[in-house]
């Protein structure tokens, strides 16, 4: 599920890594924590557990400082380094 979202968001004219992961980045640190996550989600009128984003941060989180970065949700999609999103 996770591969076909990424690749229907590569495909969306105007869609733009860095906008969306600073778009979520609230303190601008260059890391996205569990509570910019939190925040993001109940702006939009959903409830979210600190348990369950605990979980989407742990799913993204490769170096375990228990923030998600860049480099993290995003992965070369060729030669000439052009990024694409790992959606979370």
């Amino acid at each position: 599920m996770a591969e076909r979202t990424r690749q229907r968001l590569t495909k969306r004219p105007g869609f733009n890594v860095y906008d969306a992961f600073d778009a979520c980045d609230s303190d601008a640190d260059g890391k996205i924590s569990t509570s910019e996550i939190q925040r993001l989600i109940e702006s939009r009128g959903f409830y979210v557990s600190y348990k369950d984003v605990q979980g989407l941060v742990d799913k993204f989180d490769k170096d375990r400082d228990g923030r998600i970065s860049l480099g993290e949700v995003s992965i070369p999609k060729n030669s000439d380094d052009e990024l694409t999103v790992i959606p979370i």
